[in-house]
């Protein structure tokens, strides 16, 4: 089942290059599930392929110092430029890899916590495929911008298969950490952690996931404190074993944290840039939303384990799901990566639940076989959205524009000819929407692209626009912070003036200040001259 979702994840991206093969006006850029970060990460791993270990924000105008962050796409990088192959081509590849080691440690955790078959395939079954009822919360009008289960892919397995090789990468990491403290807990255990026994598997896994995505290990981490401290009080001893288990995620942790916070303390831009990035908004509410039916289904389980909190596995599943439920509404930028893995501990309760509660109330087999496949049809529509809403933009090219899944085909021109042309440093000044891709595709910087990874994103916007309306001309070609080597005219920087008389002003006599003027389809890229 694995192999054929990973197989579903790839049917959509041929499908979207078979079609966009006989389209000649527009270019598929190649991601189809959130191209905005996409992006990014195609142009991280360009500058691996150069050579590079220490990441620059490529998207930002400015030149700073590089830091030793977000290594995982410098690496598959220097992977793409060791074995000959491109920065998307590499990209899938790991997305290929790190979704078939997701499923295997996805129902690696199911076969630690339970013996029989069943129960074991239906767990994998929910947590690969499940999602919420957002679906039905954007049918009654809320904004798909507050639902999680179609806008956060690293809540899901299958829609986090189809975003990028990091977010299951994690997923499968903390699985297996999840199995390994699953078994270690339980009360007739008592060794001590080992090279051979899962300590040293805790360790290195911890150390990846850090490295990977470090704050999705924040809610794990706090619920085995929680759980030290819940055994601590009901055994009125120091649970020394427990604490020894609980350090080997601790100390690596804490190692890469500690990395990080001198990084971000050194390297301001780093430091400003990571305060950038945006809050996730939702609410109790939707949250609850997000896991749907699955959640619904759980709740006898829950139910049991609030009465019994058994050490069987349910005591540090029923923690960690109301701690992370509770960690998610933290006041901090990145609180939507520690939905990372929640659905493991909901799907938990949800088996719990069908085995010991639901199941055994259907009296017949053909009634169970209904109710289970019904139960499938409702937990899958989220991710079906999720799946097939970025190939309506391959089928519309102008809401694929809108998507920034595509370009027209002479931004496509030009970012090749930028990328066999100068220096990386080198900025471009374009419209926002191709900003986003020439740093992933020209290999240059941009005055703007992203609005995580541009310094100053919604200044540089405003002045961006300002310049392509005509109403400044001055600040950007003569900014004291970073010098402007190319400037592109298309249709999307023409449709930033709204046709307004004098939106050319800008640009109109460009010709004359650039050293060498090149054409392409309805694209001129100016070279300034220096």
């Amino acid at each position: 089942m694995g192999g054929a979702l990973t197989a579903l994840t790839l049917l959509s991206y041929a499908w979207a290059l078979a079609t966009n093969a006989v389209v000649t006006d527009w270019q598929f850029m190649g991601i189809l599930a959130n191209p905005q970060d996409g992006a990014t990460y195609l142009a991280k791993i360009g500058q691996g392929i150069r050579g590079d270990w220490l990441l620059q924000f490529m998207h930002t105008p400015e030149l700073h110092t590089g830091a030793a962050i977000q290594v995982f796409y410098l690496f598959l990088g220097h992977m793409a430029r060791l074995i000959g192959v491109s920065s998307l081509v590499i990209f899938h590849l790991a997305r290929v890899v790190t979704t078939l080691f997701m499923f295997i440690a996805l129902y690696q955790f199911g076969a630690t916590v339970w013996t029989r078959v069943r129960p074991r395939r239906l767990f994998f079954g929910l947590v690969t495929v499940g999602s919420g009822l957002g679906w039905l919360a954007l049918m009654v009008g809320v904004s798909a911008s507050e639902v999680p289960d179609v806008t956060v892919p690293e809540a899901y397995p299958l829609y986090s298969a189809y975003t990028n090789p990091h977010f299951p990468l994690a997923i499968g990491c903390l699985a297996l950490i999840a199995a390994v403290f699953v078994r270690v807990f339980r009360i007739d255990f008592t060794e001590e952690p080992a090279i051979n026994n899962g300590g040293l598997e805790v360790a290195l896994l911890t150390l990846v996931t850090a490295l990977v995505l470090p704050q999705c290990l924040i809610p794990f981490g706090v619920s085995l404190g929680l759980y030290f401290l819940v055994r601590a009080w009901q055994t009125r001893e120091f649970p020394v074993m427990e604490l020894r288990w609980i350090a080997m995620l601790a100390l690596p942790s804490m190692l890469v944290a500690a990395f990080y916070v001198v990084v971000l303390l050194s390297n301001d831009k780093v430091n400003m840039l990571s305060g950038q990035i945006e809050a996730m908004t939702t609410s109790p509410v939707l949250l609850l939303v997000a896991y749907g039916l699955i959640l619904i289904i759980a709740v006898p389980g829950l139910a049991r384990a609030l009465r019994h909190f058994e050490g069987d596995g349910d005591r540090l599943m029923l923690i960690w799901l109301v701690a992370n439920f509770l960690l998610v509404f933290l006041p901090f930028n990145h609180q939507r990566r520690l939905m990372t893995g929640l659905i493991i501990p909901v799907t938990f309760f949800a088996v719990r639940s069908l085995e010991d509660y639901w199941i055994p109330r259907l009296k017949t087999q053909r009634r169970k076989v209904v109710a289970l496949v019904a139960l499938f049809v409702f937990v899958v529509p989220s991710n079906v959205l999720a799946l097939g809403m970025p190939l309506f933009g391959i089928i519309n090219p102008e809401a694929g524009h809108d998507l920034r899944l595509l370009v027209e085909h002479g931004y496509w021109e030009a970012m090749n000819w930028l990328a066999d042309t100068g220096q990386p440093q080198e900025v471009v000044l374009s419209s926002p929407n191709v900003g986003l891709w020439i740093p992933a595709w020209g290999g240059k910087r941009v005055v703007y692209g992203h609005p995580f990874e541009t310094l100053y994103s919604e200044t540089r916007l405003a002045q961006v626009e300002a310049w392509y309306r005509g109403e400044d001309c001055d600040v950007l070609l003569d900014n004291a912070y970073f010098e402007v080597h190319y400037v592109l005219v298309g249709p999307q920087e023409r449709a930033l003036g709204q046709g307004a008389v004098g939106a050319d002003a800008c640009y109109a006599d460009l010709a004359e200040s650039s050293s060498r003027v090149i054409e392409f389809t309805d694209v001129t890229l100016y070279e300034l001259a220096r």
